[in-house]
């Protein structure tokens, strides 16, 4: 059993270990041993937006917690401006402000929202 520096995402504290190729916690008492390699796992970047058509949620991607941007991050106030009014799930791509005017086309808040279909 080789011991992984970090903490739980559970809440058990500094309890990883890496056993067979996979980040496991140690306390027999986790609530969710294989936590770590779930989040791993995923391999999605962007932001995604799940809407009813009048309100919405968004997932950050992972990469906002470990440069700590999640706080700074604007796109819930820039997808208020553009929510799809179509129910469903998103994929979020964000653009860059036009480097000489600092802004983006009117009613473009910067983004677009890409269909992500459901599973079967």
């Amino acid at each position: 059993m080789q011991r992984v520096a970090g903490y739980c995402p559970m809440g058990c504290g500094q309890t990883l270990f890496l056993g067979r190729g996979h980040i496991t916690c140690s306390l027999l008492d986790c609530p969710n041993p294989g936590a770590v390699d779930e989040l791993l796992a995923h391999d999605e970047t962007e932001h995604i937006l799940v809407t009813d058509g009048l309100g919405f949620t968004i997932q950050h991607p992972l990469r906002e917690r470990i440069k700590g941007e999640l706080f700074g991050c604007d796109i819930h106030a820039r997808v208020q401006e553009a929510n799809p009014r179509d129910p469903g799930r998103y994929r979020v791509i964000v653009h860059q402000t036009d480097p000489v005017s600092d802004s983006y086309r009117p009613g473009d808040a910067g983004l677009e929202f890409h269909p992500i279909e459901e599973a079967a």
